[in-house]
This record gives structure tokens, C-alpha cells and sequence, in this order.
């Protein structure tokens, strides 16, 4: 009868990854294999897997009955991930395997039958946990890409069981090593949406702000007035990500096995209108990332806003306002991170047309109803209102006419947005969408403008406290912009006209 120390391994559980230790003992009594510890089908099917491997690569399976024990009993375990560290620890307690330095090693890994090492999701959460507790893990080949984007910390990859038992007899072949990153930098895409954008100058200043200064935006226009192309080409205003968001949009990815190309593009998501609530903010059985999380330090775009379900819509508000998306069930509480621009398109009313415009066919109590299904609260929490009107034909083919196809300001653009966003960073350290009152007090009372002519702009604007103070954050990006220490009057006009938008049927 044998009973050796554990090993240990780690649970992916939103972006959080919990230390697991696996106990085998190997007692006396008929051939067989039990696997206790709140573990769930996934994992007391790995007994067939673990075995199958063991014996195809030519390590023998005890002929006892096997116990093998996955700590904490109280926390349920799922997924294949455990068939490496129970395949290691029988092979210990079977004197097959000594493994060195074993209580600050982790493993992770599914085995397929011939003792193959198959990926799984949620490398990163588990390679940044072990990093923090300072634990060496070894990881599937197949993750390699993923575990190489954590920089520090003692990370190995092993093709399969046969050469991780001969690395850890001391044997070594080199096939366990550390991760290294092979994959092909993706060829830069030409920018194309914004260039195809004819006229709408008010849109691409509002996009330009917006990017600036990490606002959020609602267009509201006519089918056709090219709102979701602005919404397309607004990320090709945006930097690339640096090490540490790129790393966290890549943990997100992760946890549900999504993969992308180059982790620095900025994530652009853009769900359709059917979408449930758990999908946009995320839960479910076991707690996954919502479409919220997946657009972290990145873009929302929500097409045809008012066809989304109120009650869906009504969930963005906290995420919106606290950059983080707080899932709480009964088995569970787990936080996303969700730190992302909302980018929202809505048409006037149901038929696409303006109430004032002839041929509409839709009542006021319907352009009503179609308007009311987007909440008050939520309309306020966005900070730019832009009207996109439809084109005249006649102008759209003289500009279409005249326009130059080689020329392109785009670069020209992302230039001006980087350097406004080095200035909000330097001098407070986060962009002015997040401003906190107490400097954003400080901006209003250096600006200077008269409390009649502020006074004077409440009233007609209608402001709440909260889209007055965006009102002020817009025009600090404005100033930005212009490399103004100071936001001035014509900053805080141009802000006030990116709220002028009247939401009531009658007067749209």
C-alpha cells in the first residue's frame, strides 16, 4: 500500500485559477479506480484516458484499487485538464515517475489515449496564477502561443507523456522547454473604412473625439447615412495595445478558447441585436466572459440599438460606469474586467426616417415605443450624441467626383490621437473619460467661463449632473486636441453641440 505527496495543478474559474493538489493512494483490494473530490463527468472519465495512455506508452497501471483524491473537496472540478497531474500522480505513488522538486511544480493538461498532450482553455489565467504563487507549470505544447505572452515566471511545454516522464527521470531530450512565441506577425491590414467615408464631417469628428479620449458614442440617422461604417472605421483611429492590456484581452480569450491573430489589435466586437443577457455580461453554469469582457480595452458596437432587449441593454449601465461586469450566483461570484468604448447606431424610428420627413410611415405612439426600448439612464452614460444625416445625391456624386483616392488622413489622425492620449496620460494617468470629479473641479475652475453662460447652457440643454460633467470631459478632450493647456469657451461650445441631440419623437 502506497500513498505519496500530491501534485499539484490549477482550475480555471472565470479569470481566476485555483490551486488543486491530487492524492493518489494505491491500496490493496480488486483492480479499479475511484476519483473523489466534487469532481464532475469530464474528470472521473479521465480514469479511461489516464489508462489507456499510461499503458500505451509503456508505464504499467496498478493492479489495486486506486484512489486518487482532488483537494479541495468542496470546490467542483471539471474539464480534462487534471488527466496530466493524475496521470503523474499514479506514476509516483507506483514508484514509475520521481518527480523533483515537486511542491512548487504544477501541471496541466489533457492526454489523449497514446499519451499525447492536447491544449486546453484558460492556459494563461492558470500560467499567471502559478507565476504569482511561484510555481513552475508545465503546460501542453499545444498552448505554447498563449504561455509565451507571459513574460516572467518558470513556464515548460511538453509535447507528450512519454518525454515529460523522461525530463522528469532526469533524462532530459529537449523536447521540454520553455515556450517560445512562433507565431507570424499578421501583415498590417490597409485601413479602408475610413477612407471610403465620404462627407459626414461632424460623425468623423465625433469618432475622432471619442478615440481621443476613450468616450463612448450613439449615431443616430437614416439607413444608408453610413453609421456603420463610421462604427467599423473607428478602431483604425485606435493605437495598438501595449504588453499589460494586450496580456489581459489575451487572458480573456482564453478562459473560452477563442483565438486572435495579433493580441495588440484592439478586441471590436459587435453582437447581434438577438443576443441574451448572460451572453452580453457573461455567467452561465460555469462563469465564462460576456461580449462586455471580450471587447476589454477595446470597442462595443451595437447596430440597430433599439432592437436589442431592454433588459439587456439595461445590464450595461454598471459596466459602463465601473469597467467591470460582476456576475453573482448561487455557486459562484466572479468580476470581468470590461473596460470598453460602447459604439451604438440607431435609425429615427422603426420605418428608418425622420417623423418630419414625408412618406414615414410610423405613428408618434410608435416612434415612441421604438425610441423608449433605450433607457434614459443609459442615453446619459453615453457621452457623444451624433446626428448622421443622409447625403444629398446630387453633393454625394460631386464629392464622390472629387475626392482623392490616394489621399489618406488616417495616419495623419491616429498621430493626433496617440499624442492626445500621451498628454491625458502624463498629466493625470488615464484618459478623460475616466477623469475623477475632484480634477475634473480643478479643469472647470481653470477654464474660467462665466456661471451665467454655464448657467445658461443647463437650462437649454436640459443637463443632468452626470452629462454635465461629460460634457466637461469632452471639452477637455477637445483641448487635448488642440494641445491646450486650458479647456477654452470654444471647447466647451463644441462639447455642448456633441449633447444637443433631442431625443423626444417630436423633435428629432
Amino acid at each position: 500500500m502506497l500513498a505519496v505527496g500530491p501534485i499539484f495543478s490549477r482550475i480555471p474559474i472565470g479569470l481566476n485559477a485555483h490551486s488543486i493538489s491530487i492524492e493518489c493512494h494505491i491500496a490493496p483490494g480488486l483492480p479499479g479506480t475511484t476519483i473523489v473530490g466534487l469532481a464532475e463527468g469530464a474528470v472521473k472519465e479521465s480514469r479511461d484516458r489516464v489508462k489507456s495512455a499510461l499503458r500505451n506508452n509503456g508505464f504499467n497501471y496498478p493492479n489495486g484499487h486506486v484512489i486518487i483524491n482532488l483537494a479541495p473537496g468542496n470546490l467542483a472540478k471539471s474539464g480534462a485538464g487534471f488527466d496530466l497531474p493524475i496521470a503523474l500522480a499514479i506514476l509516483q505513488a507506483s514508484g514509475q515517475v520521481t518527480i523533483p522538486n515537486v511542491e512548487n511544480t504544477e501541471f496541466i493538461g489533457e492526454l489523449g489515449l497514446f499519451g499525447e498532450l492536447r491544449g486546453i482553455n484558460g492556459i494563461l489565467t492558470c500560467a499567471l496564477a502559478s507565476t504569482k504563487a511561484n510555481r513552475a507549470l508545465i503546460l501542453p505544447e499545444e498552448n505554447e502561443q498563449e504561455a509565451s505572452l507571459v513574460k516572467t515566471g518558470r513556464l515548460l511545454v511538453a509535447p507528450n507523456l512519454a518525454e515529460l516522464a523522461k525530463y522528469l527521470n532526469g533524462q532530459a531530450t529537449g523536447a521540454v522547454r520553455t515556450p517560445i512565441d512562433t507565431r507570424r506577425k499578421s501583415p498590417p491590414i490597409a485601413a479602408t473604412n475610413y477612407a471610403q467615408i465620404v462627407g459626414q464631417l461632424n460623425a468623423k469628428r465625433g469618432l475622432l473625439i471619442a478615440a481621443a479620449g476613450g468616450h463612448h458614442l450613439i449615431m443616430l440617422g437614416p439607413p444608408g447615412a453610413g453609421k456603420t461604417m463610421l462604427a467599423r472605421s473607428f478602431v483604425e483611429l485606435l493605437p495598438k495595445l501595449k504588453d499589460q492590456p494586450s496580456l489581459e484581452v489575451a487572458t480573456i480569450y482564453s478562459s473560452i478558447g477563442l483565438e486572435r491573430a495579433d493580441h495588440t489589435v484592439v478586441p471590436f466586437r459587435d453582437p447581434h441585436h438577438s443576443i441574451s443577457s448572460v451572453a452580453m455580461v457573461g455567467g452561465g453554469q460555469r462563469p465564462q466572459p460576456g461580449e462586455v469582457a471580450l471587447a476589454h480595452k477595446g470597442v462595443l458596437f451595437l447596430d440597430e440599438l433599439p432592437h436589442f432587449k431592454p433588459a439587456t441593454l439595461d445590464l450595461l449601465r454598471e459596466p459602463i460606469e465601473t469597467g467591470y461586469a460582476v456576475i453573482a450566483r448561487a455557486k459562484y461570484r466572479v468580476s470581468f474586467p470590461c473596460e470598453f468604448q460602447l459604439i451604438a447606431a440607431m435609425n429615427p424610428c422603426p420605418a428608418g426616417r425622420s417623423c418630419k420627413e414625408d412618406g414615414c410611415r410610423c405613428g408618434p405612439s410608435q416612434q415612441q415605443k421604438y425610441r423608449s426600448r433605450v433607457s434614459g439612464p443609459l442615453l446619459d452614460r453615453i457621452d457623444l450624441h451624433i446626428q448622421v444625416p443622409e447625403l444629398d445625391q446630387i453633393l454625394l456624386a460631386k464629392l464622390q467626383k472629387h475626392s482623392n483616392p490616394t489621399t489618406n488622413p488616417l495616419p495623419e489622425l491616429k498621430s493626433l490621437v496617440s499624442a492626445s492620449m500621451d498628454i491625458q496620460l502624463k498629466r493625470q494617468g488615464c484618459l478623460n473619460v475616466k477623469l475623477s470629479g475632484k480634477a475634473l473641479d480643478k479643469e472647470i475652475t481653470q477654464a474660467r467661463l462665466s456661471e451665467g453662460f454655464l448657467h445658461t447652457a443647463i437650462e437649454k440643454f436640459h443637463l443632468s449632473a452626470r452629462s454635465y460633467h461629460k460634457v466637461w470631459r469632452i471639452a477637455r478632450t477637445l483641448a487635448d486636441l488642440d494641445a491646450k493647456q486650458n479647456i477654452g469657451e470654444p471647447h466647451f461650445l463644441e462639447a455642448l453641440n456633441f449633447r444637443s441631440v433631442n431625443w423626444e419623437a417630436d423633435k428629432l
